[in-house]
C-alpha cells in the first residue's frame, strides 16, 4: 500500500505542515512526556509533537546508517528495489 500525502506551504524553513498521527500506550506517552525537560528551554516548553519529531528524526537517521546509507545523501539516490 503506498503511502499519499499532499504538501503544503512550509510553515518553517525546511519543514512541511503534513501531519500524522500515532496511537501510543499510556506507558509509551509517560517516557514521551518525561523528556519535556531534555527537550524544552528557557524560552520554549518542548511539545508532544516537537519531542517525538526529534525522536522519530534521530532514529531514522540512525536505522539509515545502520543498513549503511548516508542519511545526508537520501535525496541523490534511487529508492531500493523489491528483490
Amino acid at each position: 500500500m503506498a503511502v499519499q500525502h499532499r504538501a503544503r506551504d512550509s510553515t518553517l524553513p525546511g519543514m512541511t505542515t503534513n501531519h500524522v498521527s500515532v496511537r501510543l500506550d499510556v506507558d509509551t506517552m509517560e517516557r514521551v512526556d518525561a523528556l519535556g525537560p531534555v527537550f524544552s528551554t528557557e524560552w520554549h516548553v518542548a511539545t508532544r509533537s516537537d519531542i517525538l519529531r526529534a525522536l522519530i528524526l534521530d532514529a531514522l537517521e540512525r536505522y539509515e546508517r545502520g543498513a549503511g546509507r548516508d542519511p545526508r545523501s537520501r535525496a541523490r539516490r534511487p529508492p531500493p528495489r523489491g528483490r
